[in-house]
């Protein structure tokens, strides 16, 4: 059968309430869905290219679809009976396909989320910058809104979110929030960074740094007294201050070093591993930045942070190699990589 609209809804819907991460639909293929390390095909559902096309009209607005014809790809969040969805839609062999990660219906508190609640330890920083980094799908928004949510109930704090898109919506009646999307609300983050600091915030939140442009302007952000909260993609404390740095034209690497080392407050890095029954498990490697940390950003040596951090454990800073072998030590890994930790 093929995936009208009524279809569509049940199939995220069914999808959100079965703990889903993410389903994928293309033209003339079975949907697909996710859960943990295992992709199912739900082959009694098989769009056709008329209902995709119907589907993509539902979701996006006319100034996606212009979008879409020039770039070949868009991101949108869509909500449909209160649950929320992330979608990335793309051209596969020519047709319109959909990447949908599911969103938890509630910012989960930052104690739900095991090891990543090693960020809560960030969120009373007046100034400097924050970064979540880790791969695509590693828990980095959910760890960033549930940090923010959690400041934002504590009050009297503006926040100001810059986002492509807008995942989580925070709760009213507390502090100030102010979210603001790519697209409709600003055009490149670069600029919207430089405006955000006009506009009277506490603490700034860009969903990404990308680019050099962007890297400068939340640098300098963080120096003027701002407190920046950002994401990026690094798969460790090491390989987040390299990309970081590496962002600058050479001849300015030495400028973009002492800004960092100046504002950089901390970097936790998120890796998701599979557990038993499927279930995923945060592990966090967390450097919370010192006198010896911000020596090692300016002189370049980036490698001998690994070795701050392993010695700083009394500071609340935690190695990857220590986060993995807190999960195995609490039986909560799959035996086959437990043995492929131990041979490793």
């Amino acid at each position: 059968m093929g995936v009208r609209q009524r279809d569509f809804i049940r199939i995220l819907r069914c999808a959100s309430e079965a703990g889903i991460s993410d389903v994928h639909l293309t033209a003339n293929e079975p949907v697909c869905w996710r859960r943990g390390d295992v992709l199912s095909h739900l082959k009694e559902y098989v769009p056709s290219e008329s209902d995709v096309y119907e589907l993509f009209r539902l979701i996006v607005s006319e100034e996606m679809w212009d979008k879409m014809c020039s770039d070949n790809a868009v991101n949108c969040a869509w909500e449909v009976d209160s649950w929320r969805y992330r979608i990335h839609v793309y051209k596969k062999r020519g047709q319109i396909s959909f990447a949908i990660r599911t969103l938890p219906r509630k910012i989960p508190d930052l104690e739900q989320l095991g090891q990543a609640q090693l960020a809560g330890r960030f969120r009373d920083r007046q100034q400097g910058l924050f970064l979540v980094t880790g791969a695509t799908g590693a828990g980095k928004s959910t760890t960033v809104a549930a940090m923010l949510e959690s400041m934002n109930k504590a009050g009297n704090l503006h926040i100001l979110t810059l986002e492509d898109p807008i995942e989580f919506l925070f709760s009213q009646g507390y502090g100030l929030v102010s979210q603001l999307e790519k697209g409709d609300d600003f055009g490149d983050y670069f600029q919207a960074v430089e405006n955000a600091m006009r506009e009277g915030p506490d603490v700034i939140m860009v969903s990404e740094l990308r680019d050099y442009r962007t890297v400068h302007a939340v640098l300098n952000a963080s120096v003027s007294g701002h407190y920046v909260i950002a994401t990026m993609h690094a798969g460790s404390v090491v390989e987040a201050v390299e990309r970081l740095i590496s962002m600058y034209p050479e001849e300015q690497q030495s400028l973009g070093k002492s800004l960092l080392a100046a504002s950089l407050q901390g970097i936790c890095t998120q890796r998701l591993l599979t557990g038993r029954g499927g279930v995923k498990y945060c592990a966090v490697e967390c450097l919370n930045v010192n006198h010896a940390a911000r020596n090692v950003i300016r002189s370049g040596k980036y490698e001998q942070l690994h070795n701050i951090i392993q010695a700083g454990v009394s500071e609340g800073m935690q190695s990857m190699e220590m986060g993995v072998d807190r999960l195995r030590k609490a039986n909560l890994l799959r035996h086959e990589f437990c043995k492929v930790l131990s041979v490793g």
